[in-house]
């Protein structure tokens, strides 16, 4: 964060457009963290309850729209992976769930140093309207 000791409310104005710029670009991206974490987290709670169900057994997939095709399941010993650019393995149950869970815990603590990012941020906007409210009350103290 920069120094706020220029008194110019021009400037003072300046920055605190810029940081507020900032803070909503980085809103954007916690909430797009935030979804890959909770998409992690509900990949997680799937393969937890078909763990408990038996091969053949039928079950509903979602296919979007909160629409489902009904789907028997033939292997649920194994899970496809995404594991980035565009690549999939097919991994044990609990090498799928520790792959996951890594990835959700990535993604926490990422969303951990946006929202402390974030703060800084706002408490960078604070302070510029705090100077800017002491310059208008001195310039005001000035004309009486």
């Amino acid at each position: 964060m920069a120094e706020m000791n220029d008194a110019d409310p021009r400037s003072l104005l300046m920055q605190h457009r810029e940081y507020q710029r900032r803070a909503e670009a980085l809103q954007q991206q916690i909430s797009m963290v935030s979804l890959s974490a909770q998409d992690c987290q509900r990949a997680i709670t799937t393969i937890e309850e078909l763990e408990k169900e038996k091969a053949g057994a039928q079950t509903m997939v979602p296919i979007g729209s909160g629409s489902f095709v009904y789907a028997k399941l033939d292997m649920i010993d194994k899970v496809v992976v995404n594991v980035g650019a565009g690549i999939s393995i097919e991994k044990s149950v609990p090498e799928a769930k520790e792959i996951l869970q890594r990835r959700k815990n990535e993604l926490d603590k990422i969303l951990e140093k946006m929202n402390t990012t974030l703060g800084q941020l706002a408490q960078g906007m604070q302070a510029i309207e705090a100077q800017v409210a002491a310059l208008q009350q001195g310039a005001q103290s000035g004309t009486q």
